[in-house]
């Protein structure tokens, strides 16, 4: 998407944010054409959308993934719904569009995110399984042609998955949930934020439109209704997946928390269809006068309580106390009663981080890296500037994030003798940290660092005497995308390079690369030039595998 519009002009910044605006744009016709396909009647597929968009906003995880910036995730929570409606509607009516759709719904779906496979592979094979005997031959050729497409049209990353996966670390890391969490997350306690995000454990809705779908999967068994095998199997294997999956090791590489996404907005459909029974059912009117009554209390507190719920995420635009005047320095509680929470909604890029970026862009001349501290800061730092940065996400799952000093040491407070020696090994020639770092003021490094700019919470220490991205062999070296350009090298020397090596390089003219080991606990190594090499050369990534 990002590409396709830059391609046509449009300001990368815009082109990426368009697409978050599209994923929340889409939750309501996605679901909405999802209940449709699964019979739901016009208006309960309205009221499933309506489910939909609460879930999106207000349960806590969903509202996570989309506003720390797993927005492709989030999208194929929901996104997932229409294939597997198509799929269900195509083995009911064995229509060819729907096997069309179904497999373009399906391939697109995946390309969005691959976990989708997850979300859909049970239900799925149910589906074909229980059709096994009604579909003739050529449905059967579909069904398979519907995962060829799948597989074709992801096929482009799987390869290059399948080429590299010797780099791929541990993922198991984020999201590895258990029963505690599933307690946790029945009483809205926060207890592991690395599971569940760094947010109030806000699930209202999440058990309200789980409990409606048993609800309304219980409808569906005893009329022997065809929708419950998907989606008895589908919730059934998603709610596994989420508060059990992190007891395998297995199924923990995929960080299995995450999978509660989908399971809600799967539950949308089977929870509108029950919801709409129950309202057009009317049984209230039966009740005696004394429930009624005792109802209409209950909803206050409920009142209350969603509406709590639900401007925690906006916390920015509630009213604020006014701070007594002994404590105004010092006060932090909101109007809720409690510290004021971070402010969940999207807004523009904090001022500092954009101040910042200018200085970087200023100041920084490409002959030394920038070491940042925090994952955001330093992808608006990889984005917004043309800086060589080490940071980013920090549990980046590839070996090459080993080179980040935050991924071996959290803290980043090492001793000055061992910080020297990684600072030259990659040649560190400014930390950015978030909030100051105060031992790097201290008389200890004070040969080794200085304060160099602030801006906000985040502070520049400027690396006295950095080491040169050229380890040995001399001259010099500039980076672009895809390209590292030397000139004036001595060609009687080997050429080692503080960049990491990779099979996909070569180096022209009449030179070859081979790898060269770091020396500590990075397995990528750097790259080595053997000599004699031209003083000059280039190394360009070619894509393609080395002999």
């Amino acid at each position: 998407w990002t590409y396709a519009l830059t391609a046509l002009g449009v300001e990368r910044t815009v082109a990426f944010n368009s697409f978050a605006l599209l994923v929340h744009l889409l939750v309501v016709p996605a679901v909405y054409v999802a209940a449709r396909l699964f019979e739901l009647r016009p208006a309960r597929a309205t009221l499933a959308s309506l489910l939909a968009v609460l879930l999106w906003w207000f349960d806590a995880w969903l509202h996570w993934c989309w506003w720390i910036g797993m927005v492709a995730y989030a999208a194929a929570s929901f996104l997932a719904l229409v294939p597997l409606a198509l799929f269900y509607r195509f083995t009911e009516d064995r229509r060819p569009w729907q096997a069309i759709a179904c497999a373009l719904a399906l391939a697109l779906t995946h390309l969005v995110h691959p976990y989708a496979f997850f979300v859909l592979a049970p239900p799925m094979l149910a589906l074909w399984w229980r059709a096994r005997r009604r579909l003739r031959p050529l449905d059967h050729a579909a069904v398979v042609a519907i995962a060829g497409l799948t597989v074709a049209a992801n096929a482009y990353w799987l390869v290059v998955a399948a080429q590299f996966w010797h780099y791929i670390l541990d993922s198991a890391i984020y999201g590895q949930a258990h029963l505690g969490i599933l307690g946790a997350d029945l009483l809205e306690w926060l207890l592991e934020p690395e599971t569940t995000g760094l947010i109030g454990a806000r699930t209202t809705f999440r058990w309200l439109t789980l409990a409606l779908a048993v609800l309304g999967l219980v409808a569906w068994r005893r009329r022997d209704d065809r929708r419950f095998v998907p989606f008895a199997l589908g919730l059934g294997c998603l709610a596994a997946l989420t508060y059990l999956g992190g007891y395998s090791a297995i199924t923990g590489q995929i960080q299995p928390y995450r999978h509660v996404g989908p399971l809600v907005m799967l539950a949308a459909i089977p929870a509108a269809d029950r919801l709409g029974e129950l309202f057009a059912g009317r049984p209230w009117r039966s009740w005696p006068r004394s429930a009624q009554v005792a109802v209409a209390l209950a909803m206050i507190p409920a009142g209350q309580h969603l509406v709590a719920e639900t401007t925690y995420y906006t916390y920015g635009l509630l009213p604020q106390p006014e701070p007594p005047a002994l404590s105004r320095q010092r006060w932090v509680i909101g109007s809720s009663g409690f510290i004021r929470p971070p402010d969940y909604r999207l807004v523009e890029a904090d001022a500092s981080i954009v101040e910042l970026q200018a200085w970087v862009r200023a100041n920084d001349d490409g002959q030394a890296r920038v070491l940042v501290e925090l994952g955001h800061v330093g992808e608006a730092l990889a984005w917004g500037t043309g800086a060589q940065v080490i940071g980013g996400f920090t549990h980046r799952n590839l070996a090459h994030s080993r080179a980040n000093l935050y991924r071996r040491y959290p803290t980043g407070a090492l001793a000055p003798a061992p910080l020297r020696a990684y600072l030259d090994t990659y040649a560190i020639g400014w930390i950015v940290t978030t909030p100051p770092a105060p031992w790097l003021e201290t008389e200890a490094y004070r040969a080794l660092v200085e304060r160099a700019a602030s801006f906000g919470p985040h502070v520049v220490y400027r690396v006295k005497s950095p080491a040169p991205l050229v380890k040995s062999g001399g001259g010099a070296v500039t980076a672009a995308t895809n390209r590292l350009t030397v000139r004036g090298s001595n060609p009687a020397v080997d050429l080692v390079l503080r960049y990491h090596w990779m099979e996909t390089l070569a180096c022209a003219p009449s030179c070859r690369i081979e790898q060269a080991a770091i020396g500590n606990d990075d397995p990528v190594g750097f790259i080595r030039v053997p000599a004699p090499h031209p003083a000059d050369l280039e190394i360009v990534n070619t894509y393609e595998v080395q002999g």
